[in-house]
């Protein structure tokens, strides 16, 4: 049997998962709704094996851990030790809570895969509610949630009418064809405005964007080196003339002239195709 774990976009899901904490008009809102926000993306909780799940989300009262799974077979060993979070390991963590009675709970999100993982689950006594994100968004299997507006909301099937918004453009495992056009445009950004000189951690910061403050500090480092490989390939290659560095210290160089930025944009384009890139981006 083939295993197709891997034949779908993590990535995606969590941003599917992500747009339903924010007030969007055409996309479905039901964690902002119930009053959820952000807290934190990635979290790695020791207690004592370490858990790392996708997304937690925070309310006045409740704590919401997210597992996003989009493959057909394996459930991954998180889920069993969930139920050993307490409170308190929040707080070691440093993760802000609203109030020590903070209650939490789990939801697993996923595509149509969450028919068949339901088996699994099954099999080892997990039964934290399952949310499809696929043409509706529902609870398709497990127990309620325990937070009654959670209950409720996700109790109807509510179509999905719009793409989820991209809000978290990439991890440290995605692709490097998935990072370079966001790290093309700011690069582009700067050198208009003027803020040629920058550290790697800056940039990164900024092609991330708003998300960032809510990205565990592991996933911030990993995301860093990450985008500190991808310069110093991105200086072996076609934009050697444009990036020079001493040791973190980087400077982009641009000529403000739009033959320049055509060159510029045209030199990032090969360097994408030679990443297996299919699309090509314009950023002049």
């Amino acid at each position: 049997m083939t295993n197709t774990d891997q034949s779908f976009d993590h990535l995606d899901i969590m941003n599917a998962v992500l747009g339903l904490a924010y007030n969007l008009e055409s996309y479905p809102n039901h964690l902002f709704k119930a009053g959820y926000k952000i807290s934190r993306i990635e979290p790695v909780i020791g207690v004592p094996n370490s858990i790392n799940p996708d997304i937690l989300f925070m309310s006045d009262n409740m704590g919401l851990f997210v597992e996003c799974k989009g493959g057909k077979f394996k459930i991954g060993v998180n889920l069993k030790s969930y139920d050993s979070i307490q409170v308190r390991h929040l707080i070691e963590k440093g993760i802000d809570i609203p109030s020590e009675s903070l209650e939490l709970d789990v939801g697993i999100f996923g595509l149509d895969n969450l028919i068949h993982l339901n088996d699994q689950l099954l099999k080892e006594g997990i039964d934290y509610p399952q949310v499809i994100l696929d043409g509706n968004v529902e609870q398709i299997n497990g127990r309620p949630f325990k937070d009654q507006a959670l209950k409720g909301l996700f109790s109807e099937p509510v179509e999905i009418k719009s793409h989820a918004p991209l809000i978290l453009k990439f991890t440290d495992s995605s692709p490097t064809k998935r990072i370079a056009p966001f790290v093309f445009n700011t690069l582009m950004s700067r050198s208009i405005t003027g803020k040629n000189k920058f550290k790697v951690r800056d940039l990164t910061e900024e092609v991330m964007d708003d998300i960032w403050d809510n990205l565990d500090k592991n996933l911030q480092k990993s995301l860093v080196d990450k985008m500190k490989s991808f310069l110093r390939q991105c200086q072996r290659k076609q934009l050697k003339s444009y990036l020079h560095n001493i040791d973190d210290t980087w400077n982009v160089t641009i000529t403000d002239h739009w033959k320049s930025r055509k060159k510029f944009s045209d030199d990032c384009n090969k360097l994408i195709h030679g990443l297996d890139q299919k699309e090509i981006f314009d950023f002049y």
